[in-house]
Parts: C-alpha cells; structure tokens; sequence
C-alpha cells in the first residue's frame, strides 16, 4: 500500500528533509512511502492566512490521490480534519505528534518555528483535550527557511530545547516544524529526553492504521 507525507507548502528543501528522515521507516515497512509538496503553496506556512490558504490545496489533494494514507506534514495540521472521510487514511502530523509524545512523558514542549504559531498551536492542544500536558512552547524567531537549515538552525533549537526542559519542566520535547527533523538525534542525545519528529510521528501511525485495517466502513 502507498503513503503520501504530503509537505503542504511548495518548499522542495522541507520535503527532502523529511524524505531523509523518514529512511528508517521506509526501511522497516512494506508499505511505499512517497513524499511530495504543494507547488502552488507558499513557500512556508508562517500565518493563519497561509493556513486558511493551504487548508483547501489540502483537501483537493486528499479527494485526488490513490494513496491508501495521507499523511499532512504541516505543524498546524491544516485541513486535515475536513479533509477525513475523503477516501485515504488521513493523518495530521501535529495531532500524532502529541498523541506519541504522551506515551514517553508527562508534560512536552513544543519548539516552534515562529511566535505567531504558539497560539495555534495552544487552540490545537485545547481541541485535543491536552493542555494540562502542555509544558511549554517557545519560539525559534526564525522563518520556515531558516529553520529547515540544519547547521543554521541547530544552536537555536538546543537552545529552546534546554529551556523548555529546564524552566517548563517538559519531559518530552516536539519538533514544531516538518523541517526540523534532521535535529531530532542530536537534541535527544544532548538534553537526555525524547523528542519526537512529527514527521516520523505521523508516517508511524499511517503504518499503523494500514497494517491493522484502521478504516471506516462505508
């Protein structure tokens, strides 16, 4: 069976991050894993109006594809939810994310790219019924761009990462971005906490949902 990650801005950087990082579990499937993005999309997701934008490009895509799983790579989750019933497997990589981080901690921190996300963010958590676990979630300042440079980006994100382990007392750490991935071994390693890829997250639980028959009937 095919799964879509489908990087919902037009950045071809941002999908090949997320094709690197998603090696191990191509390695581990039977299933195709295929990663693709939005040409027709802003070149990052930065606003609510880039959400509201890109929301509807999700949507016609979901209706359109073959893939049995689509897998939406944007942090804010946008379209994803009218996007269910279309025909695949849909799954949001923020949703995943948080999902899979409340099975290795009690509390996580979110590292986002931007200010302007935290309070998306904060409403995707309350939706979920998830804010007593939120710890924290501080900001890169740094455009979705900036943030896909993995040297560029790397003291940064330690940075925040120590913070929110430090001063939020999050025992898991989420990479609030699908270009952030590249980061994920070396923060694990340095602040001795799990931190989950939203990106891996979300491909995880596409697997899943294939290999169990996870699909509404009728």
């Amino acid at each position: 069976m095919k799964i879509i990650a489908l990087n919902p801005n037009s950045s071809k950087a941002v999908t090949a991050s997320m094709a690197a990082c998603l090696a191990p579990l191509r390695a581990a499937t039977r299933h195709e894993i295929a990663c693709t993005e939005l040409p027709d999309a802003p070149i990052g997701i930065e606003s609510d109006d880039d959400v509201a934008t890109v929301s509807p490009m999700v949507g016609a895509f979901a209706a359109e594809t073959e893939a049995d799983a689509l897998v939406v790579a944007c942090f804010s989750d946008p379209g994803v939810a009218a996007a269910r019933g279309a025909g695949p497997v849909v799954v949001g990589i923020a949703e995943a994310a948080y999902y899979g981080a409340l099975q290795h901690g009690e509390r996580f921190g979110i590292i986002s790219i931007g200010k302007a996300s935290i309070a998306r963010h904060a409403a995707h958590v309350g939706r979920l019924g998830l804010t007593a676990r939120l710890a924290g979630d501080r900001s890169l300042d740094m455009s979705v761009a900036e943030a896909n440079d993995a040297d560029r980006a790397a003291a940064r994100v330690m940075e925040i990462g120590r913070e929110l382990r430090e001063a939020d007392g999050a025992d898991v750490l989420i990479l609030g971005c699908a270009g952030l991935g590249e980061q994920r071994a070396a923060l694990q390693a340095a602040l001795g906490c799990t931190v989950i890829d939203p990106v891996q997250a979300g491909v995880a639980a596409a697997i899943t949902a294939l290999d169990l028959s996870y699909r509404a009937e009728g």
